[in-house]
């Protein structure tokens, strides 16, 4: 149901009111006697702004990324003794202990969440949590304790603790676990980040299929969706450094 009260504050909301002073910038740049390069530059940021932070314009380019996640539906569920590979999604502040699960970021407590459920579903599967970080305490580490609070015993888990980022996991989980190097192997990461996620995996010589944790709504109102909003810019913000991820690991990372 449309709620007025709420899309007149996302009017005034400063996402919003950045956008509407541009607009009235670019007016009186028309308006007014200057060069045409900063009437030109004044209409070429309001024009930016507007596709960054509206869901009009940022919605249908994330919806594409997040639902490419959907293109291994055809691996189906995984068969019994699976490996399941979770990638971290990052601490919002230090932990101070292993059971500081409110350290985690939403995206790597809806990974674990995810990923804990596939295997209680997956008799015999080893769930192996990759993410290191610069803190005492690895995401791993948190992100394993975090997996046995919801049930998930102990020897099903295995860390990967070293790595910084998605590429570094991709290669440092090639060779873990051990003991189950030919086992089928399931990638649990978001929506949006499967993409990156599944090309780094797949071109560091990992067969795996994708089985995507959360996908972030694109289906706002239409009139919500022409008003700017902080989402957008979210949104906008993780559609760059996930299409320059994959431009960076096609031009650098696995050419070497």
């Amino acid at each position: 149901m449309f709620d007025l009260r709420l899309w007149l504050e996302s009017l005034l909301a400063p996402v919003a009111l950045i956008a509407w002073c541009l607009i009235l910038l670019a007016v009186l740049a028309w308006r007014m006697p200057t060069p045409k390069f900063m009437r030109a530059g004044a209409t070429g940021v309001l024009l930016v702004y507007l596709a960054l932070s509206m869901p009009l314009t940022v919605d249908p380019v994330f919806s594409a990324l997040q639902n490419w996640a959907r293109h291994d539906a055809r691996c189906g569920p995984p068969p019994p003794g699976s490996v399941i590979i979770v990638l971290a999604g990052g601490f919002e502040h230090p932990p101070d202990r292993l059971t500081d699960f409110n350290a985690l970021q939403g995206d790597g407590l809806r990974r674990t969440l995810a990923a804990v459920a596939l295997a209680q579903r997956t008799p015999g599967s080893v769930l192996l949590l990759t993410g290191g970080g610069d803190t005492r305490l690895s995401e791993a580490a948190v992100m394993g304790a975090f997996a046995e609070a919801l049930g998930l015993a102990k020897n099903r888990i295995e860390l990967e603790q070293r790595s910084h980022t998605t590429y570094e996991s991709a290669i440092n989980t090639r060779a873990m676990p051990a003991q189950d190097l030919l086992a089928a192997r399931y990638l649990v990461t978001s929506a949006y980040h499967m993409p990156r996620s599944y090309r780094a995996f797949r071109d560091a010589g990992q067969k795996v299929c994708a089985w995507p944790a959360g996908f972030l709504s694109t289906h706002a109102p239409l009139l919500d969706r022409l008003v700017p909003q902080l989402g957008g810019l979210e949104k906008s913000t993780l559609l760059l450094h996930e299409y320059l991820g994959m431009l960076f690991y096609s031009l650098v990372k696995f050419r070497q």
